[in-house]
């Protein structure tokens, strides 16, 4: 899906899809303190359900995934949709 803005490269059109596989596999980068910060709010924890809105590959709900809450996940990118749904493979079945 090409996506236009004129703010960014110049109007170009580009396809944010186009980098999923390379996205998912260097963007998991935040530290655990970031996750701790989010459970000491008591935030996306167990029996609540969680929309992340732009998930991309799903960096979020695959790690805070063990804290319980039921998640869901939307892009505009199905391919990294995809990507998501191969890195969070098994999680359920560890759960």
């Amino acid at each position: 899906m090409d996506i236009i803005d004129e703010n960014i490269d110049g109007g170009k059109a580009f396809d944010w899809g186009k980098t999923s596989a390379d996205y998912a596999k260097f963007c998991d980068i935040y530290p655990q303190e970031f996750y701790d910060k989010i459970i000491k709010r008591e935030l996306c924890i167990k029996g609540q359900s969680v929309l992340d809105v732009g998930t991309g590959s799903g960096v979020l709900p695959r790690n805070m995934y063990r804290y319980g809450a039921k998640w869901i996940g939307t892009d505009i990118s199905m391919n990294q949709i995809e990507q998501a749904k191969i890195l969070s493979r098994g999680l359920l079945e560890k759960r």
